[in-house]
């Protein structure tokens, strides 16, 4: 019969020495060590310090919520870039920070301008001509940036624009930052770009 509990005494019974690690615990600080895996079917209450140190944590499920009382202590990295902090229907209220470092992967646009990488390229390898396709939620922001001396004007003809028609690059150097809202794309900032109303 293996190890069990009994709740009504709130004894440990042990018919095998096989079932407890009986030698010296992991660490010096534990009263316990357990050799295999635990499930623990109600709730787990851990009165001193937590130490998970596994290389895959889950924590909870898609209908669950997990709460902080404590202060985060550490940088908190993703495994990827592919991770989003909150979605398209769950946002983050507010957010407090001392320094916004946006370091993204910018998109050297030859046909078509890449609205979901936020910071696209003029260069030499662009089209004369090229569109920029609606965005895909309210806030979302595409900054274009000339960083080659071009032969020709390169222009940009958003499919929905915001009070002007089309802009257009012709020095390096030449920028322009866009919002997407509910009506179209909006320009909130230019640097010598030529706008066409």
């Amino acid at each position: 019969m293996a190890s069990y509990i009994n709740p009504d005494s709130g004894t440990l019974i042990i018919n095998s020495t096989n079932d407890v690690n009986l030698e010296s615990p992991v660490s010096s600080t534990s009263a316990l060590s357990v050799l295999g895996g635990q499930y623990i079917a109600g709730n787990l209450y851990v009165g001193g310090t937590l130490v998970a140190n596994g290389d895959i944590i889950t924590i909870g499920n898609t209908g669950g919520s997990l709460t902080f009382n404590s202060n985060i202590s550490s940088d908190v990295i993703p495994s990827d870039t592919i991770y989003s902090l909150g979605s398209n229907t769950k946002h983050w209220d507010k957010i407090f920070v001392n320094k916004i470092l946006y370091t993204p992967t910018p998109d050297l646009i030859t046909t078509q301008i890449d609205i979901e990488t936020g910071v696209s390229y003029i260069t030499l390898s662009s089209q004369t001509s090229l569109s920029l396709v609606d965005g895909t939620q309210v806030g979302q922001i595409n900054t274009i940036i000339c960083t080659d001396i071009i032969p020709v004007p390169v222009t940009v003809t958003p499919d929905t624009p915001l009070g002007y028609t089309s802009f257009q690059f012709i020095n390096q150097g030449d920028s322009v930052t866009l919002m997407w809202t509910s009506e179209g794309w909006s320009i909130t900032s230019h640097y010598r770009t030529n706008i066409s109303t």
